[in-house]
């Protein structure tokens, strides 16, 4: 369980460091409803953008039924969308959209 968690948390520090890269521009940016400017906000932007739940193409799994698939790529993109917008949809409802990952 340790290296999955040390996987995903790479992942994330990875996509936390393109996300520092972000232009300096006047244009607002939307994350989820929440408007954000980002030469005053950046903190607030980043902290939001690694608050959400992010999930990921799956590779090297057993093959589903001995003979599926051992990769979810094509047919996992709509069931990986849905679960994140459930997912979403649950951090909002139970936690509030103001909840932020520790």
């Amino acid at each position: 369980m340790e290296a999955v968690l040390a996987k995903y948390e790479n992942q994330i520090n990875v996509f936390s460091e393109f996300l520092e890269d972000l232009p300096d521009t006047d244009e607002p940016v939307w994350v989820l409803g929440e408007c954000y400017n980002v030469k005053t906000e950046k903190t607030e932007l980043l902290s939001d953008v690694h608050s959400r739940l992010w999930f990921t193409y799956r590779k090297k799994f057993s093959p589903i039924g001995g003979t599926g698939p051992s990769s979810d790529t094509g047919w996992g993109c709509m069931l990986r969308c849905g679960q994140m917008i459930l997912a979403q949809a649950l951090v909002c409802s139970q936690l509030g959209r103001a909840w932020r990952l520790g």
